[in-house]
């Protein structure tokens, strides 16, 4: 297993085991959801998804261009926003790996806990199915994104139970288990 640097509260270093099932579900749950959710333009490409390297909301669709034109350097406007809808995942910022992580770290949990045979057996056009996996993902989602909470920058469209959400996010959270039922798949 992998290692990973974490700071506690007295700012130490700790090393945490990196489960390779993670980072090896998190690279198609990332390339997914830029498949759906981006337009493809005709050179093959994604509209770009311009967001900041540590999640910054306020450089949200804002592409290194546009960086340079409020006054930023060059090289600080590059450094400064991913490209999350063309960007490989080996090339992710470390907040984008994580966000990726996340997800798919619940989701390794979630198989180990019911079983990848019960998962993989899922249908989800099933109205349950999709109700009862649906709150768990979008739960868990919103745990690890309280920003969505945030008066200011928060999306009060996102941060309801999923029942709540439109079909199209709906339809965000259900895609991630389509994912994972094709990784359990080629796992065997």
């Amino acid at each position: 297993m992998g290692m990973e640097s974490l700071s506690n509260n007295n700012g130490e270093n700790m090393e945490k085991k990196l489960d390779p099932r993670v980072e090896s579900l998190a690279i198609p749950l990332a390339r997914d959801y830029a498949e759906k959710n981006y337009p493809k333009m005709e050179d093959g490409t994604f509209q770009p998804a311009w967001r900041g390297v540590n999640g910054e909301k306020s450089l949200k669709n804002k592409s290194p261009e546009d960086l340079m034109a409020e006054g930023y350097s060059e090289l600080a406007a590059h450094k400064s926003v991913i490209d999350i809808a063309n960007e490989s995942y080996a090339n992710y910022s470390d907040y984008w790996k994580e966000q990726n992580r996340g997800g798919a770290e619940y989701l390794i949990g979630l198989m180990d806990e019911r079983g990848a045979d019960s998962l993989l057996g899922l249908d989800l056009d099933d109205k349950e199915t999709r109700s009862e996996y649906g709150s768990l993902i979008h739960e868990n989602w919103i745990s690890r994104n309280e920003w969505v909470k945030d008066p200011n920058y928060g999306d009060p469209k996102l941060a309801c139970g999923f029942s709540e959400l439109s079909p199209e996010e709906q339809q965000k959270d259900i895609d991630q288990l389509g994912v994972l039922q094709k990784w359990i798949s080629e796992q065997n």
